[in-house]
């Protein structure tokens, strides 16, 4: 026999449908002009500026307060390094950085390659959040169906928990048997290199920067790659009045436990 849907569940229904329109707006995704201070943790040196350089150079252009951070470098295979200054690649970052105006968040410690653990990596991409504060993380999108790089997976698995990881007042432990006071809640998740885009940006104006920025990395210079990028945003403008995109997938903090909802 079918049990009889209490009054109280019934009501709670007839709230919610009637409510049904503005409750869209959970499934947009989050806007720019929203974000005041944003992080991009890339595994290698190149991969904001490769991603997203256009977007970096567009939020910039709008007064966002923007960092990089560094996760995998070239310490421990750059031969002409001898542990004190900054490897080939470290500095070719500090370059593109400079050309698309963004702020040093750092270099996390990790060499290309590592065998540390996405979990490892999460513990280091924590202190890093709860210091910088920024309303927006962006990274690459580990769930890319055809990624095969493992530092793109891993570091894009870890970049999604720090983020939530960040907020929790007893991760990794209570100081001095007391919550935690340098907590920080992230409000977007965005990601770079997806197939499952939710924002297509307009970078006309900006993809000139993004290509200078890209050329700063002198050392993985491809002309062949560089050319496929030019092609590929040209392809995520189709459809569109723009004459380059770029393509991301943004979040807000409510999608990121549980809640599955699209995000479209």
């Amino acid at each position: 026999m079918k049990k009889k849907t209490s009054v109280k569940t019934r009501t709670i229904r007839k709230i919610f449908n009637a409510a049904m329109p503005a409750s869209t707006l959970l499934c947009s995704p989050p806007k720019l002009e929203s974000i005041k201070k944003a992080l991009f943790i890339q595994p290698h040196p190149d991969d904001n500026q490769i991603g997203a350089g256009g977007t970096i150079a567009r939020m910039i252009d709008m007064g966002i307060e923007v960092y990089e951070l560094t996760v995998l470098d070239d310490r421990f295979t750059d031969l002409s390094y001898n542990g004190t200054g900054l490897t080939v690649r470290q500095q070719e970052a500090l370059n593109a950085q400079k050309i698309l105006g963004m702020k040093n968040a750092g270099f996390l410690g990790f060499g290309d390659r590592t065998t540390a653990t996405d979990r490892e990596i999460s513990e280091k991409l924590v202190e890093v959040i709860r210091k910088v504060k920024p309303d927006a993380v962006f990274t690459v999108d580990p769930s890319l169906l055809t990624e095969c790089h493992e530092d793109h997976l891993k570091v894009g698995n870890a970049v999604k928990y720090a983020v939530l990881d960040a907020g929790f007042n007893f991760y990794p432990e209570y100081v001095d048997g007391k919550p935690r006071t340098d907590t920080h809640n992230v409000k977007t998740l965005g990601f770079y290199y997806t197939d499952k885009p939710n924002v297509i940006i307009d970078i006309g104006d900006y993809e000139d920067i993004k290509f200078r920025s890209i050329y700063a990395h002198e050392s993985q210079k491809n002309v062949g790659i560089n050319a496929a990028l030019r092609l590929q945003s040209q392809y995520f403008a189709q459809g569109t009045d723009y004459k380059a995109a770029e393509a991301l997938r943004l979040q807000n903090g409510l999608h990121n436990h549980c809640f599955n909802l699209p995000v479209e």
